[in-house]
């Protein structure tokens, strides 16, 4: 009895998977742009929002764009595609949308939570149980819980001090460790995340680094990447146990001028980094220990002010907001990861574009791992950790579709 009980569960499971399965396969994902507004950096600010066509060209939805809160810096997706944050700098807050069917954002209830003096960077973890904003004005990091819809409260305590003018923050892969640029304290400071997502200094706070204006961590979790925007390069880490980040062998690699924001290839073998002041994009190969090599042609050209980057789910396409042109450039990614524009070249945003993001696809976990505090809830198909871990211990001796 027992086993048929076990056995119809699982084939429950599996026709709920396979269902899944399906709507990855055909769902197209949904772009997000951060755009600062008018009179920035103290007009409002909205986040335009496109869907995935052919060919990863993107087209607008209606409408086109959304209200946010004042100079609007930072957008993020969660994991499961279900809720999109955006630090606003000047209102000192995070907007908070639902994602609709068909992509379209709504405000939550509340539209926004507060945060500290300056919010300029947004990431989720990937359970989607905790979001984590870098406030650049006040040297802090406000830490939430993310609740039923998607909504968010602080944590207790609300903020944990960072370096000096914290811009950008990024969490690990396996979700143990978050990162934070300090542009003008010239450094990265580091945590580890404990019980309920809590964030504490790893036992070195801070590494040195460049003016880190952005972070990308890649896919596998070993190496951490921090343009300089100052120095015109790129500082490159190695993550050890525990997470703690030291230097590379060389620690740098030449990059345009004011390299700003990074992005990581989601097969981990490429960085693409926005250069301010440059008119460009720098591109790496990711080689062996995670050490950056130029691609050839080291850039392609990307309008005036390149400085949002994101890397389609699938690894296709890449997005870059130029801020003085008010546009949005995309990408092809081709043999070696190399860039090249797509016809058209470019597609309109709101005033002053500074920030991108993509919607994930609906996946499946590969780890149980995945499954654990709380990131079966990431993943739509299961009802709790049981089913999640049940599914992975099963895909592994018989996957479907094997």
């Amino acid at each position: 009895m027992r086993e048929c009980l076990m056995g119809g569960r699982l084939v429950g499971l599996w026709v709920l998977v396979a269902t899944l399965t399906a709507a990855a396969a055909s769902a197209a994902p949904f772009v997000y742009v951060a755009n600062e507004g008018v009179s920035a950096p103290i007009g409002p600010g909205s986040v335009s929002q496109y869907e995935l066509g052919a060919g990863g060209l993107l087209a607008p939805l209606s409408p086109p764009t959304v209200a946010a809160g004042s100079n609007s810096e930072a957008v993020s997706v969660s994991p499961g595609g279900k809720s999109v944050y955006v630090a606003n700098a000047s209102s000192d807050n995070v907007s908070q949308y639902d994602i609709g069917p068909g992509g379209a954002l709504s405000p939550k209830t509340p539209a926004a939570v507060a945060a500290g003096d300056g919010p300029f960077g947004v990431a989720v973890s990937p359970d989607g149980t905790s979001v984590y904003v870098s406030n650049a004005g006040g040297d802090s990091v406000s830490q939430y819980d993310v609740g039923p819809g998607g909504a968010l409260s602080p944590k207790t305590p609300a903020t944990v001090a960072a370096g000096d003018g914290p811009f950008a923050v990024a969490v690990s892969p396996n979700g143990r460790s978050v990162y934070v640029a300090n542009a003008p304290g010239h450094s990265v400071s580091q945590y580890d995340v404990g019980p309920g997502g809590q964030l504490s200094p790893k036992s070195a706070a801070a590494v040195a680094a460049g003016a880190a204006f952005g972070l990308a961590v890649s896919p596998d979790g070993q190496s951490v990447y921090v343009p300089d925007d100052f120095g015109n390069t790129v500082f490159q880490y190695d993550v050890g146990p525990g997470g703690a980040l030291s230097p590379k062998t060389p620690a740098t690699v030449a990059a345009g001028v004011g390299a700003y924001t990074p992005a990581v290839s989601p097969d981990g073998k490429s960085l693409y980094v926005t250069n301010a002041f440059g008119a460009s994009i720098t591109q790496f190969d990711i080689g062996a220990g995670g050490r950056l090599s130029p691609k050839s042609p080291a850039t392609v050209a990307a309008g005036i002010q390149p400085i949002g980057v994101s890397v389609s789910p699938e690894g296709s396409s890449v997005y870059v907001t130029d801020t003085a042109g008010d546009k949005v450039f995309q990408y092809d990614v081709g043999a070696g990861g190399r860039l090249s524009p797509k016809s058209p070249a470019t597609v309109a945003a709101g005033v002053h574009p500074v920030a991108v993001a993509v919607s994930p696809l609906p996946g499946l976990p590969t780890t149980k791992d995945q499954c654990k505090n709380g990131g079966w809830k990431t993943f739509a198909v299961f009802k709790n950790q049981g089913d999640c871990v049940s599914f992975v211990a099963s895909a592994g001796e018989n996957p479907p579709g094997g």
